[in-house]
């Protein structure tokens, strides 16, 4: 083993302890941002499919339809 490969080994040593949190952080990051937009679009569908469940149901003679 070189002095060359002891000081790249080092080095990324050292990059890797110095970037890594941040990296984990970005990590957390971007899937709680993934969540966040999955919980979102199975809601909108949820709500979707109800309003469309909804104006399926055919009304009563005493019903009115609702705005």
């Amino acid at each position: 083993m070189t002095p060359d490969d002891v000081f790249a080994l080092l080095l990324i040593a050292t990059a890797l302890r110095v970037f890594a949190p941040d990296f984990r952080q970005l990590l957390r990051h971007l899937l709680r941002a993934g969540v966040r937009v999955g919980v979102a679009a199975l809601l909108d569908d949820r709500t979707r499919d109800a309003r469309q469940a909804e104006a399926r149901v055919p009304l009563g003679q005493d019903e009115e339809a609702h705005s």
